[in-house]
């Protein structure tokens, strides 16, 4: 225990005594696991959203122009009594123009050219959460489509598809770009340990002489590495925490675009996690291949 502890302590002592070199390196492994934290988020947070799609199922099936009253409403009655419903909303075709109204008031001005309403009658159905998209539902959803007084559909599940499709893609671009920056960490932390080699060699001859074991030599290079690793991966986790909290503030028009699909208000615990264990791994993994490599006997 106390053999670690001092080694712990002169390898926080070497860190310190090349600041440029070794915050250089914290810079380089903080902006590389700041990247992996960031697809890591944007990754997580897609899953949660499509997730959320899959649990609370709606459907919007559009009537046609000339639909009767009476076949509206004798169709919501037919949907109510489904044990797959848990509830119906119809909105006639004035209450579909009252609410485009209020959501693009910009765009009022159009409606003035239509002497009725643009818009078709529609019921949104919802379906009870015990139920995930599966065979019954599609079946179901496939009869309504069918009636005549349907003229087209609109599910959200077909959106969580897309999101889907998207966080693929988004965690394979990821992947790439973080092997590649973890590939550039792990190649700085191994030519700082190199470095800091060359610069203690007389004291490495030193011990050497006096009998010391080459992994009693090899391990405080070793923990140096796991140190800086360590250090980085702290630095890039608040450097995440800053972002995501400024994203909002300075990137506004993209938040109003993703702010439904990504939460701002809180990030993981454990992609911080992740990010220590990825960043002290690096900096061991490195440092020891270094170490193992140019303190040969």
């Amino acid at each position: 225990m106390r053999l670690i502890k001092t080694t712990v302590s002169n390898a926080i002592t070497n860190i310190v005594r090349n600041k440029l070199v070794n915050f250089l390196c914290f810079g380089i492994i903080a902006f590389t696991l700041l990247i992996f934290g960031i697809f890591n988020y944007i990754t997580h947070s897609l899953e949660a959203f499509s997730e959320g799609f899959a649990k609370n199922i709606k459907a919007i099936f559009y009537f046609h122009e000339n639909v009767q009253q009476e076949e509206v409403d004798l169709l919501i009655n037919k949907l109510k009594q489904s044990i797959l419903v848990q509830d119906v909303a119809y909105t006639s075709r004035n209450q579909a123009e009252i609410g485009f109204a209020r959501q693009f008031p910009e765009l009022q001005y159009i409606l003035s050219e239509f002497k009725e309403s643009p818009f078709p009658a529609s019921i949104e159905v919802e379906f009870k959460s015990q139920y995930q998209l599966g065979t019954k539902i599609i079946s179901f959803i496939e009869d309504i489509e069918k009636l005549s007084v349907i003229e087209s559909k609109q599910i959200n599940i077909d959106w969580a598809k897309k999101i889907i499709a998207f966080k693929r893609f988004i965690s394979v671009v990821g992947l790439f770009l973080s092997l590649i920056l973890i590939f550039v960490s792990a190649f700085i932390i191994f030519n700082v340990i190199k470095i800091s080699i060359f610069y203690r060699k007389d004291e490495i001859n030193v011990l050497k002489l006096v009998g010391a074991t080459d992994w009693y030599i090899k391990f405080p290079f070793v923990i140096e590495g796991g140190l800086l690793g360590f250090f980085g991966s702290l630095l890039a986790g608040g450097l995440l925490f800053i972002t995501i909290k400024l994203f909002p503030i300075y990137a506004s028009f993209v938040f109003d675009m993703v702010k439904g699909m990504i939460d701002f208000r809180t990030i993981p615990s454990g992609i911080f996690i992740r990010l220590i264990v990825l960043g002290t791994v690096i900096g061991l993994f490195s440092s020891y291949i270094s170490a193992k490599q140019f303190l040969k006997s």
